[in-house]
């Protein structure tokens, strides 16, 4: 039936219960399972200092973060927008959800799970890497962790079933 699903992951509930529908689906078909995370292009040093992930960050991400915060220290900021956390910390957080959901795929029954990091647009990049890996199947939450901008755009998994040149499973 199907030999590549990709499944898309945020680290949200919804995204969980995707990625536990298609592991088991992978699982039953002897399908290859492909997790992707599009992680986000900027991430500010208050989002990552907020993070339930922070206390898993490697001393160098959290050292790089120090000596950033010493450079910005006393700079008014305010008028630029937020201070930009390092490039290592968002990496951290994305390959942390992968590994947890490709932890949870293998739980499931699914033996042969990649994982994929790639940046940008979610929907863009989900449907890019669909077409990459030749996925027979998208498998996503129905809701992520996008902002209120989702809501005045259309979320990802429409955007994606939308343009998506396979089959898309939508899980709520």
């Amino acid at each position: 039936m199907f030999k590549k699903i990709l499944a898309s992951t945020d680290g949200s509930e919804n995204a969980k219960r995707a990625n536990e529908t298609a592991a088991k689906l992978a699982a039953s078909c002897g399908a290859k399972l492909v997790i992707v995370h599009v992680a986000p292009a900027f991430l500010s040093m208050d989002q990552v200092e907020s993070s339930p992930m922070m206390g898993d960050l490697p001393k160098a991400v959290r050292d790089e973060m120090k000596q950033m915060h010493d450079t910005v220290a006393g700079l008014e900021f305010t008028a630029f927008g937020p201070v930009p956390a390092p490039q290592s910390a968002i990496d951290h957080f994305g390959n942390a959800i992968l590994h947890q959901s490709a932890a949870a795929a293998r739980a499931n029954g699914c033996s042969e799970v990649s994982e994929v990091l790639v940046y940008g647009n979610s929907a863009e990049r989900i449907i890019e890497e669909a077409g990459h890996e030749k996925a027979d199947l998208i498998v996503i939450g129905s809701r992520g962790l996008s902002d209120i901008g989702g809501l005045l755009l259309g979320s990802v998994s429409h955007k994606v079933i939308q343009h998506a040149a396979c089959p898309c499973l939508i899980v709520k």
